[in-house]
């Protein structure tokens, strides 16, 4: 079957989607590389071509890495990271949204995505992101529940913007009339006890890793936290 290649005559689009479902289902760490790189994916340059490559000669470099799933007796049912770049496109200024939860102390799902509207400030990138990762969380919970893993505590989501928090907890008033309606469902939840945010210092947030380029590291730390074992 003949397949559809981009103006640049290469293999962009197959590679990204091979990258992907590797991402998706056993390598968190691919996940902000992988996302950046689908940006370009209608008119890719060489540039880009070459950029992806790099990211498949980390891949062949890191093949041992995987996922260990083997569940922490000390650890809660569901625990999520949120955090957001803010402004971090250069070029049309919109932020990027990055989340990871963990059942039970393993990872389970994770996601890197550019923000559909520019936010004018961090603790809004921030909301956004959290916005997201708290309908990540309400489907996992579903999900437990049809399981019969079910408790009466909220779920804890991490985040390291205290504005962001402040938003969540409807005690910042002002500064979200503009921010659009569909995110302050976030209030809900957090007012009937189903999610509970909570701060956490940057240098501890998982979530990083999902909304930037990394030193090498923080990046190596962040897999290690994250269940990437070799």
């Amino acid at each position: 079957m003949n397949t559809k290649r981009t103006s640049l005559d290469k293999p962009y689009r197959e590679m990204l989607g091979s990258l992907m479902y590797i991402m998706l289902t056993v390598r968190p760490d691919l996940c902000f590389s992988v996302d950046y790189m689908g940006r370009y994916q209608q008119n890719p340059s060489e540039e880009h071509w070459q950029a992806l490559k790099r990211v498949v000669r980390y891949l062949k470099d890191t093949r041992e890495l995987t996922l260990v799933f083997k569940r922490d007796a000390n650890a809660k049912r569901i625990v999520g990271y949120a955090d957001a770049d803010f402004a971090g496109d250069t070029g049309d200024r919109k932020s990027v949204s990055g989340y990871i939860f963990k059942v039970y102390g393993c990872a389970v799902s994770w996601s890197s995505k550019k923000q559909t509207t520019v936010a004018t400030s961090t603790s809004e990138a921030e909301y956004v992101a959290l916005s997201s990762a708290v309908t990540e969380a309400i489907w996992l919970n579903g999900i437990l529940s049809d399981l019969h893993e079910s408790e009466n505590t909220p779920m804890q989501i991490f985040e390291d913007n205290r504005g962001c928090i402040a938003m969540a907890k409807n005690l910042e008033c002002k500064r979200t009339k503009h921010i659009d309606v569909k995110h302050h469902f976030i209030r809900d939840h957090v007012a009937n006890g189903l999610i509970d945010v909570q701060p956490i210092e940057t240098e501890k947030q998982l979530a990083d890793m999902f909304t930037k380029s990394l030193d090498v590291m923080r990046f190596k730390k962040l897999c290690v936290e994250i269940g990437l074992n070799d």
